[in-house]
């Protein structure tokens, strides 16, 4: 009886620890962070002696439901090592999506593996499955996230207001966006001239769209009715060193979270005459620092 518990006990250790590490790997996939293999691995053995333990306390206080959640919390701390509160709830989100979604996943294989009126019997083939399960949401579930669900997150409702007009349209929230206003330091928006060409008076129009280049659009526009909105921002970028772009300063920006809306006066706002998104679903460059509040 002591060599059958002891075999049990090995199996249920491999497969906790195997199950444990590809969850925790399909977790930092989707949220996007550094994978650290040692971290992953401490953190399985761990969950793993946690569930063989189990074999010989099933009763013990520490695995009730609330010590559980705070293990596996433990577990996800010690894994993935998140920087910050807001990284550790997304972290959270996707683990325990995956942890049920495999779950649910491995009970479907089990019931599917037996046929009707077949005897319930236990498997180690269902939680296999579950982990091929596990693998493949880390391997094409980073990729719909990537492709579907990010960018409709860091999208958001832009209104910009010059003079009296507005514009309204959908932003893209830009991490990497560093450009700054050299007289303010603070952070520039970038817009499609097509989208904010309406709020613009009509000999900036004319001279915007006759310019052959930056330089050209600068010098007709120093002397515009609205030469006094102008900004010059410097930019460094691949295949253009020291480069320039126009810019005009809007009297308000709002920018709707879904929560609340943020607002922001006398923001500069670069001028691009090209597209931003191939397929137009948004208009404008945000920095991050426009999405927090003042």
């Amino acid at each position: 009886m002591l060599g059958e518990a002891q075999v049990y006990a090995d199996l249920t250790f491999v497969i906790n620890f195997a199950m444990d590490l590809v969850i925790l790997w399909a977790t930092a996939r989707l949220a996007g962070t550094k994978i650290i293999l040692y971290r992953l691995l401490t953190a399985s053995v761990l969950g793993a002696l946690y569930s063989v333990i189990y074999l010989y306390f099933p009763t013990s206080l520490w695995y009730s439901l609330p010590a559980k959640i705070i293990f596996s919390f433990i577990i996800v701390v010690l894994g993935l090592s998140p920087r910050d509160w807001q990284q550790l709830k997304k972290i959270l989100l996707y683990f325990y999506a995956i942890c049920f979604a495999t779950a649910g996943a491995t009970i479907a294989f089990s019931y599917l593996a037996v046929d009707p009126g077949q005897y319930f019997q236990f498997s180690y083939w269902w939680l296999l499955a579950g982990i091929i399960f596990a693998l493949l949401v880390g391997i094409f579930g980073e990729k719909y996230v990537l492709a579907k669900i990010v960018p409709g997150l860091l999208k958001f409702g832009v209104k910009l207001q010059f003079a009296g007009n507005s514009c309204q349209g959908k932003g893209f929230l830009d991490t990497g966006n560093g450009l700054r206003d050299p007289l303010t330091n603070k952070p520039v928006v970038v817009a499609e001239y097509e989208f904010i060409r309406k709020c613009l008076p009509g000999d900036f129009q004319k001279i915007v769209d006759i310019a052959k280049d930056e330089n050209d659009m600068l010098e007709g526009l120093s002397k515009s009715s609205w030469a006094n909105r102008l900004r010059i921002i410097p930019f460094s970028s691949i295949g253009k060193k020291n480069g320039i772009l126009v810019g005009i300063r809007a009297d308000r920006i709002l920018v709707n979270t879904g929560k609340e809306d943020i607002a922001h006066s006398n923001v500069v706002v670069g001028i691009y005459r090209e597209k931003l998104s191939q397929d137009g679903s948004y208009q404008l460059l945000i920095p991050s620092e426009i999405v927090n509040k003042q």
